[in-house]
């Protein structure tokens, strides 16, 4: 039986895998990975900080909000 804490961190860790999927293929928008997600730009651009902290990826852009 799994308690909802291993869920959780399972949960995390399936997004995590497969937003670095996403990124095999190249450099990224946080639109195009939101929307390849399903998920909004700004919960995508929350995991790149988190994976970044991590070593997991690098930040390499940011633009002005619009």
């Amino acid at each position: 039986m799994h308690d909802a804490t291993t869920i959780e961190v399972g949960w995390w860790s399936e997004i995590d895998e497969q937003l670095i999927a996403c990124l095999r293929s190249g450099p990224q928008s946080t639109q195009d990975l939101a929307w390849k997600l399903g998920m909004s730009p700004t919960a995508v651009t929350s995991l790149l900080s988190m994976l970044a902290v991590e070593g997991k990826v690098h930040i390499t852009g940011a633009e002005l909000a619009k």
